[in-house]
Parts: structure tokens; sequence; C-alpha cells
């Protein structure tokens, strides 16, 4: 899954790594950078494994490091006939200037479609957005029994959340007024979706590797930052307008996926999937408190993506940049 995260704390002195072993439930972290949380020799450190490849796949539940890391060959074994790839999450807490701090990072379901025809059908919700919905749900309840809702919870990582691809393919198909085509194989089944404008030039193609808009791709995906397409960003909304987890304004543009342009050297985004809002971070009521303390706290709060102009990666990171006061 290759999951992992570093933190850097200026002062050991007032830093508690969590520890279900002690008596308090915490030990002090001694000083130095090869520090482990979660490696063999301790247990301060929860991982688990959502749902594999897709839906029909069942559910590995591995708690602990040493499960979680003697099981990651998982990762590249077929299943059905296809390539798993383990989704799943890390979970470390720490006591800093006796507040509690939960911090996870997590990958979740990667796949846009599960089954292409719901190209065609346009479900309401993908069952691969259902999915991540899922796993979500898994998260936060491992959260409350580990007793950890209480305090300050930071989600951050792969949540692979998809644009509504379904509704942007039919207002494409309407402000373009292009006519749709079905893509069959000799033997009858979907391959895809190809919309034509009314001089027959296709406008849009979409494949299970292949997400083009043509003339417009790069172009419309980076319009104001995004912002054209940010009205189809809603595979969060019920995680984050229930209250479960909250984010800030997102006014950056999609997160992936970049490539260099064969022809211009520069960057763009690619056509192998629809450019998305993959990776966040999310937080939940208490840390949002801490954020907003007071005006100096909430000033600098920043949300927004690493390297925006700059070529680092199919991925560019998302940065939440905060000031919090805990003293």
């Amino acid at each position: 899954m290759g999951l992992g995260s570093i933190y850097l704390f200026r002062n050991h002195d007032e830093v508690e790594s969590f520890d279900r072993y002690s008596n308090s439930g915490y030990k002090t972290l001694r000083p130095g950078h090869q520090y482990e949380i979660g490696a063999r020799d301790c247990d301060g450190f929860i991982s688990n494994t959502f749902n594999n490849a897709s839906s029909s796949i069942s559910n590995y539940s591995l708690r602990y490091e040493g499960d979680f890391y003697r099981n990651d060959s998982l990762q590249n074994e077929r299943i059905d006939g296809r390539i798993s790839v383990q989704n799943g999450y890390s979970m470390s807490r720490f006591r800093i200037y006796g507040r509690d701090f939960t911090f996870v990072n997590l990958s979740l379901h990667t796949v846009p479609f599960e089954d292409i025809k719901e190209l065609v059908e346009q479900p309401e919700t993908t069952k691969a957005a259902l999915l991540r919905r899922d796993q979500i749900d898994i998260l936060l309840r491992e959260i409350e029994s580990e007793g950890l809702k209480d305090g300050s919870v930071l989600v951050a990582g792969a949540f692979n959340a998809q644009l509504f691809e379904t509704q942007l393919l039919s207002d494409m198909a309407n402000t373009q007024k292009a006519t749709s085509y079905a893509r069959k194989s000799s033997d009858g089944r979907l391959e895809g979706i190809e919309q034509r404008d009314r001089h027959g030039r296709s406008v849009l193609t979409v494949e299970t590797y292949r997400f083009d808009l043509h003339s417009i791709h790069d172009w419309f995906f980076r319009l104001g930052r995004g912002q054209m397409v940010k009205k189809y960003n809603g595979e969060l909304a019920q995680v984050v307008f229930a209250g479960k987890l909250l984010e800030e304004s997102v006014f950056f543009q999609p997160s992936r996926h970049y490539g260099i342009s064969k022809a211009t050297g520069k960057e763009e985004f690619m056509k192998n999937l629809c450019p998305a809002w993959a990776d966040r971070v999310l937080y939940n009521e208490k840390l949002s408190d801490l954020f907003r303390h007071d005006s100096f706290c909430a000033s600098g709060l920043y949300y927004g993506l690493v390297a925006e102009k700059k070529f680092v990666g199919q991925h560019k990171p998302v940065a939440l940049h905060a000031t919090i006061c805990l003293k």
C-alpha cells in the first residue's frame, strides 16, 4: 500500500506517542531522527486494509502493524484475473502539550468505474464511489471504537475521489450539442462512449483507460483553477456535509493526473483518467476549533497544491498549513 508519515517536532519534551501497553497510554518520545512509530518493537500504531480490487472481493482486516506488513506482498497478487491494489490506512496518535492528536494517512479505492456500463446508465452514485464511502465509514468507526473521536483528528491522503463523471458527460453533450455514441467490441460488450459535434468531430472519448476532451482537455480542467468543474466535485459531500469530517474550501485545480506533453514539453493533464481532486486533507470539528482559536491562527490557514506551477509527478501533493495554539 505504501502508506507512511514523517512527524517532525522541534522539541520532544512535551510530545508523547500512543502506547497501548503503558499504564498511561502514552510514552515520551526520545530525541533523535530514527524514532519509529509502528515498528515491530512497539504498538503505538494501528493499520487496516480495506476491500481490495472491487466490492466483490473479501475484506482484509489487519489491525496491527505485524500482520499488516507481513501481508504487504498481497498488493501485487492477481484476484479474479485482476491486479489487486491494497487500500487502507495507518493511524498514529500523539499527546502534544497535553492535547490528544490523531493523524491518519489513507488510500481509498482507486478505480473510477467498477462497471463501464455506468457511463450509459448514469447512476447517481457509482459503485466505486459507494465503496470509497464505505471505506471512510470503516475508518470513522475505528476512530470511535478506539476512543479517539473526542480528540483532534486529521485525515489526509489519497481519497481518490472522482468527479461526477456521468453528470459531466451529460452536460458536455448538452452544451456542445453533441451526439453520444456507444463503442462496442465485436462480441457486443461496451468499450466506451464517444461524443461528436454537429460537424462530426469527436469532442469527447471515454474508455476504460481514457478520458479525453480532445482539443480543450487541458484548458477545460485548468480554467479558473478548476472552478469550471468544481460543481462535479461532490463525492465527499456526504462525509463533509454530515459533519463527520470537515474540509477547507477547494480553490485549487485538480491534484491529478499530470504529465509532460511530447509536443510542447510542458505540463498538462493526462488523458488516461478524468482529472480530479483525488488528494485531500480533512479534519474533525475539534481540530477545526484549534485552527480558528483566534485571528492569528485563522489568518495562517492555507489549503492548496504544492508545486502548482511545476511538474513533480502525476499527483500534485495537497497541503494544509495551519497555526494552532496549544499552551
